[in-house]
């Protein structure tokens, strides 16, 4: 009997615990803001114990199957804070609020090559852009434009105002003088060619010819063909600190890129649509000529010419002519996102076309980019990423020249009183005072630009171990960026300066193909010894290849209206190929204890076979810790979320310019023998990168309910073994080498401030202040000082001296004695010296981001950019000036220091133009002059229509968006010409601020409309 019993509550037992073990429950429910009560589409809901896991869908509901009778899930969405929620039988369509991330703590943030953290555990300084930080407001021409303002530590240049982008970026100052000064950027793990490639345009404007040989065509950076409609986040690596872990490529930081992935649940789809017209900034004006000033300024033909116009009642606004175009904008994109719990797909196609301020310029883009996520097994996970791009860029032909070809340099030669415009049989007069007439070269020549490129990346991660105390991953990434450039100027030989030449008509063609490559193979080891302790171990294995083939075609003498560069009188051939291969490796020991005490430890070894040695492995550390001390058990503010204290320290590399290490040769003829002969630039067989150590610290605070915080960040970075160039003795029979030497040291300070004045559930109001402020150094240089952009001290250069800014401008001034008064030599001609006159680097920069939230369906935002000093070198005006066409040459408002009247032999009285150019070999103060401004760069309004509108028009409707958005709507400034933000000399690292009769810049204004089904 008593076996039985025992036998019988055995089975209840076995019964009522396979029961419990089978169990299961299904909890459904809707996630939604709760300040706002939105629902939230895509957010994530996990089950940590057994990796189950769903996002929401288009209504924000979820259901999700969990075993036993009760659990906790993590509920997570991208600018909220997560929440663990739990959850039993009996939960059933319940509703969870998420609250806003205000200060991004939840913000996760890269800080291995497979790893990453809280920001509020973060070690280092990284500005991270979301995807409505970077298109909220209104859309920009390119990627790179919706970056300014939005990154302290940032200075963001254009090489013009031409369509199709073409910007400069340096984060926390100079770091090169000789070397490559933009930023890594990292694109779903392909390591991304940004290169800036010319157009062979100096084969006619001849702007290489004198002064500097630097690249002056107005170049597009290939960052420009992304799309920032498909971006969901931008990270920001700007120190060394933080950018260690790229090693010998990353002393100019590093741009991590991720673009959207899709989401589970039925298809979502979104159409958009954006139309609107662009428009010049600022117009300089003409100059109201005389028949005396005619004269003057253009002789006997002038004066003619003068009157012929006066008695016709025809004098042109030559601006109007040539910019006044309100150039069309369109963009269309579409994205559908769906899937299931294992699969998720993203497609977006993109259509862009914008027409420049100019007739004949423009910029047109197609996009498509598929990105898939599919999830094998519980431990095998693979993503794809994928992106074809096709554009076109017609830029026209503008910037500096020494031929009178471009239309800016054609321009300042073109008095209001001459006709240039075509007669009734379409033939365009010559120009009376320039060797082109600048309407003819723009209808009749064609620059344009044809890009095709594919962007491809794969990301295995597998599960190796996972267990309660120990996860061991490896994930393996391969990217591939792969594009053709061709460049195809035609210069027809009806052109007036193409008349002029012996053989008229060129054809310019340049094709470049470029293929990059990248892999990595890393481990990561994660233990969790406890609740409070965990370390995260990683290693692995790196590479990069880049392979880049140039071939530039000039063609003189075109044979009819041939088009092909071999139907031509004479051709030149010139090729370009450049390739790299980089190997290295990574280790990283990462600590957290209970989110209070955080450090971090690696080392990158990097060798490539642009240095000397091609086996030398060079290392480079990294090192950081955080104190959050508001998780310490003493403290007891709770008026404080957060209070963090961080410190940090990283190297850098910066690889040398391709070919330093050898000595090239060259083609001869030699009494018509073919051969080689050496180049005047000796190869080192010992060059080696540039090195860059940075340490910076700081701390982040947060107050209660994210109302405010702050974050604040001082750095110095030094670098070493700069690339620098050495005239050699005659007798070695060369003038020039490379080598490694000197110092350069940048100290600055980054504050952001976020605010939350006002949250209330009809208004909202967030605000965003960035302020900062760098001081460059050159530390060391034993190499006489030198020039590096610019044309001549009298018109202003950039130059690199021991103990002085490695962006100052020097140029000639009168010397003064300790009383201000004049010195002179023994024949009374001022003494002339060559002095600091201005500075590049900016006193410092702060930009403002406004958004407000009006009764949950109104949204304003407005970003305002504020950069104080900085200067410029303005020739626009000095050629304006010498072709005495400038608007205000005859006015007498414009003062100089009195010893510099008396040295020019001026009066107050002397007209503005004849000031300027008495000074000309005396001064070069009017040339350089201060570039400081203010500008709304973005502001816009939207309205989005409230769901109970949506229910009576369609049930499939998810959302309708309407609104209206304009950028650079205004800008104040004392820099006398287009745009302070012009950079004639594209992405040179240290002159930067050059202007030469550039493409203006425009501002756009948009209508915008977008539906969510």
């Amino acid at each position: 009997m008593y076996n039985s019993f025992k036998s019988l509550w055995v089975l209840a037992v076995m019964v009522l615990y396979s029961n419990i073990a089978l169990a299961q429950f299904t909890v459904s429910g809707t996630v939604v803001d709760e300040r706002t009560g939105d629902i939230l589409v895509g957010a994530n809901i996990f089950h940590a114990e057994t990796s189950a896991g769903t996002t929401t869908d288009v209504d924000g509901k979820f259901s999700i199957k969990l075993p036993g009778t009760q659990a906790t899930l993590r509920v997570s969405y991208v600018g909220y804070i997560a929440k663990n929620v739990t959850v039993d039988s009996n939960s059933d369509d319940i509703t969870i609020e998420l609250s806003s991330d205000v200060a991004n703590l939840e913000e996760v943030v890269v800080t291995g090559l497979a790893s990453s953290i809280k920001r509020q555990n973060l070690a280092n300084s990284v500005t991270s852009i979301s995807a409505e930080q970077l298109r909220g407001t209104t859309p920009t021409q390119t990627l790179s434009s919706d970056l300014y303002g939005k990154i302290p530590g940032a200075n963001i240049s254009a090489n013009s105002g031409a369509p199709g982008g073409g910007i400069s970026m340096r984060l926390r100052g100079v770091t090169t003088i000789n070397g490559s000064s933009e930023p890594l950027y990292i694109v779903d793990g392909i390591y991304l060619n940004n290169d800036a490639i010319p157009n062979g345009s100096n084969a006619v404007t001849a702007a290489a010819a004198g002064g500097s040989a630097s690249n002056q065509d107005n170049p597009v950076n290939r960052i420009a063909d992304l799309s920032p409609d498909e971006i969901e986040s931008i990270e920001v690596l700007k120190g060394a600190s933080a950018a260690a872990i790229y090693g010998q490529r990353a002393s100019s930081g590093v741009v991590i890129i991720q673009t959207k992935r899709g989401s589970g649940g039925k298809p979502q789809f979104s159409a958009s649509q954006s139309v609107g017209f662009n428009t010049i900034i600022k117009k300089l004006g003409a100059r109201n000529f005389t028949a005396q000033t005619a004269e003057e300024a253009f002789g006997s033909t002038g004066l003619a010419l003068f009157n012929e116009a006066q008695s016709a009642g025809r004098f042109l606004d030559y601006e109007e002519l040539m910019y006044g175009r309100e150039g069309m904008l369109a963009r269309t994109q579409i994205t559908s996102s769906f899937g299931n719990e294992s699969t998720s797909f993203y497609v977006s196609g993109s259509l862009q076309n914008d027409e420049g301020i100019i007739p004949t310029t423009g910029y047109e883009k197609q996009s498509i980019r598929a990105n898939i996520d599919h999830r094998f097994t519980k431990n095998l996970n693979i993503k794809v990423s994928s992106n074809y791009i096709h554009s076109e860029t017609f830029r026209g032909l503008t910037n500096n020249d020494n031929t009178g070809t471009t239309f800016g340099v054609s321009m300042v030669a073109t008095p209001n009183f001459i006709d240039l415009r075509p007669d009734a049989s379409g033939v365009y007069p010559a120009h009376p005072f320039n060797s082109a007439n600048q309407l003819q070269t723009r209808d009749l020549f064609s620059n344009g630009e044809f890009v095709n490129r594919v962007l491809t990346s794969v990301e295995v991660d597998y599960s190796i171990i996972q267990s309660s105390n120990h996860a061991l991953n490896l994930r393996f990434t391969g990217g591939v960026d792969y594009f053709s450039q061709n460049n195809k100027l035609i210069f027809p030989s009806e052109l007036q300066f193409e008349q002029a030449s012996g053989s008229p008509g060129t054809l310019i063609e340049t094709n470049t193909n470029n293929l990059n490559t990248n892999t990595s193979a890393l481990l990561v080891h994660t233990f969790t010894a406890n609740d409070n302790l965990s370390l995260v171990s990683q290693a692995g294995y790196t590479s990069f290849n880049n392979d880049q083939n140039r071939i530039l075609n000039v063609s003189n003498g075109i044979l009819g209206t041939q088009t092909n560069v071999d139907q031509a009188v004479s051709v030149r051939v010139d090729q370009t190929k450049i390739f790299q291969r980089d190997r290295g490796f990574f280790i990283q020991e990462e600590l957290n204890f209970a989110d209070t005490y955080i450090g971090t430890i690696g080392l990158r070894g990097d060798k490539s076979d642009r240095n000397g040695d091609v086996n030398k492995i060079y290392l480079y550390p990294k090192a950081s810790f955080a104190w959050n001390i508001t998780n310490e058990d003493f403290w007891s503010a709770d008026a404080i979320d957060n209070l963090k204290f961080r410190v940090a320290y990283g190297q850098t590399g910066n690889l040398s310019t391709f070919g330093a290490k050898f000595t090239s040769l060259a083609p001869a003829n030699i009494g018509g023998l073919g051969g080689v002969l050496l180049t005047n630039i000796r190869g080192v067989e010992n060059i080696k990168p540039e090195r860059q150590q940075e340490i910076e610290g700081g701390f982040d605070i947060t107050l209660k309910d994210g109302v405010a915080s702050l974050e604040l960040t001082v750095y110095q970075k030094q670098i070493e073994d700069m690339l620098l160039q050495r005239e050699l003795e005659p007798s070695t029979g060369f003038s020039f080498e490379s080598f490694n030497a000197g110092k350069m040291r940048n100290r600055g300070i980054e504050i952001s401030l976020n605010l939350l004045p006002v949250n209330k559930r009809n208004l909202n109001w967030n605000a965003n202040i960035n302020f900062w402020k760098n001081v460059s150094k050159v530390t060391d240089l034993p190499v006489p000082a030198f020039d590096v952009g610019g044309f001549g001290t009298s018109l202003g250069v950039y130059r690199i001296e021991e103990g002085k800014s490695a962006t100052q401008i020097v140029g000639l001034d009168p010397e003064v004695d300790s009383n201000g008064n004049l010195v002179t030599d023994g024949n009374g001609n001022p003494v002339i010296l060559t002095k600091k006159l201005g500075d590049g680097e900016p006193d410092f920069q702060v930009s403002m981001q406004n958004e407000f939230r009006i009764l949950r369906n109104v949204d304003f935002s407005f970003l305002l950019h504020w950069k104080k000093g900085g200067d410029m070198i303005n020739l626009t005006e000095l050629l304006y000036d010498l072709n005495g066409n400038t608007p205000d040459y005859d006015d007498t408002d414009l003062t100089f220091a009195d010893y510099q009247n008396q040295a020019a032999g001026i009066t107050d009285d002397t007209p503005n133009g004849i000031k300027r150019l008495s000074l000309l070999g005396i001064s070069t103060d009017q040339f350089v002059q201060d570039a400081s401004y203010l500008r709304l760069r973005e502001i816009g309004l939207y309205y989005n229509v409230p769901a109970s509108l949506l229910s009576n028009i369609s049930s499939g409707i998810r959302g309708i968006r309407l609104g209206a958005s304009a950028t650079n709507l205004f800008t104040l400034t004392p820099y006398r010409s287009y745009d302070p933000e012009a950079s004639n000399f594209g992405n040179q690292p240290i002159a930067q601020g050059i202007e030469v009769a550039p493409y203006p810049s425009s501002k756009q204004y948009y209508f915008h409309f977008k539906i969510d089904f």
